[in-house]
């Protein structure tokens, strides 16, 4: 059942620009990015450090927790802030098994929660981490913390056979099939608008962008200049990117950013702060790894449509299957 803000409704004819998150919204990652970013780190501690780590070391639900503190758009800054976590962990108790570490306060969920109350983000992490050391202590801690060698293996992971395709180098810590492979299609491509522009802003890379509208069906309708990827410099919630592609595609009235995480509607809500640009609809669909979960979380803060799937978004903006007047002042109490 599709939520709609009163701006939703009121904004809904105007419509001329949609763009889309690509994780999530259009491909399932379920199976793919999520189980990548849950290997990585305990894949790191072992073949990089030389600790002792469990493939099992957190969960999924964990992984949702930092999500929704904001500024991890990037999968890799969260393993990233993960890994620093354990490694303090392991100078404080010395010990080097990640599963006992785990026993140990404080626990993933407290570092979590204290990183919702700063913000999120991979900064915030670090400081937290760290703020009790001063520099030579840090030096010692973070000797182990490689942030090109965790992207490293995460990339490793997520390629697989494809990884010099990706990325440009032979896997060197991971050797089994690549995660990519279990990315799987989340649109019907015969709802795309017909009477919009459509865009890609999306925080995989050009070449994992690719990879994914191929299964998807979508590299001929949504063009090389119609996305915005990592390689373009741009990480959400900065709207930096949303901006210079709504522009690229001649926004004129209004436009539409489908997304599934809080940083996306934090990119839509920021964009709307300069005030530079017709404005934009935020939505977040219920297809990424944490599903229908996520619904009352994703009102609270203020998005302006919570969907089941972007196929429903996609059927409100074309008035297919249409929703009454009527009917909608009754989602708008869900």
């Amino acid at each position: 059942m599709i939520y709609l803000s009163e701006r939703a409704r009121s904004l809904q004819g105007e419509l001329d620009t949609v763009i889309f998150d690509m994780d999530g919204v259009l491909v399932n990652i379920t199976e793919s990015v999520r189980p990548a970013l849950l290997r990585c780190v305990p894949l790191y501690l072992r073949e990089v450090v030389g600790w002792a780590a469990p493939d099992t070391l957190f969960t999924s639900e964990i992984v949702e927790m930092f999500k929704n503190s904001g500024g991890f758009n990037d999968d890799v800054d969260l393993a990233c802030a993960i890994v620093l976590n354990y490694l303090v962990k392991s100078r404080e108790n010395g010990e080097a098994d990640a599963e006992t570490l785990n026993l140990l306060p404080p626990s993933l969920t407290r570092f979590a929660t204290r990183l919702q109350q700063k913000g999120g983000g991979l900064k915030n992490a670090e400081d937290i981490c760290l703020e009790h050391y001063d520099w030579r202590e840090r030096d010692t801690i973070i000797r182990d913390y490689n942030k090109p060698k965790i992207r490293q293996v995460f990339r490793e992971i997520f390629g697989g056979p494809q990884t010099k395709a990706l990325y440009g180098f032979e896997p060197e810590f991971y050797k089994g099939p690549g995660y990519i492979e279990r990315d799987t299609n989340l649109i019907d491509k015969s709802k795309l608008p017909v009477s919009q522009r459509i865009g890609l802003l999306t925080g995989r890379t050009s070449s994992e962008t690719e990879a994914g509208l191929i299964v998807c069906g979508l590299s001929n309708e949504i063009p090389v200049e119609a996305r915005i990827t990592q390689d373009d410099g741009y990480q959400k919630p900065n709207p930096t990117g949303l901006a210079i592609l709504a522009a690229k595609l001649n926004c004129q009235t209004a436009g539409i950013y489908i997304g599934d995480t809080r940083d996306d509607s934090r990119t839509v809500r920021n964009l709307t702060a300069k005030e530079t640009l017709p404005p934009f609809l935020s939505a977040l669909v219920l297809t990424g790894p944490a599903g229908k979960a996520n619904r009352g979380f994703f009102k609270k803060t203020g998005t302006d449509i919570v969907a089941e799937d972007v196929n429903e978004v996609l059927d409100w903006i074309n008035e297919r299957g249409s929703v009454s007047s009527s009917m909608q002042e009754q989602l708008e109490s869900v």
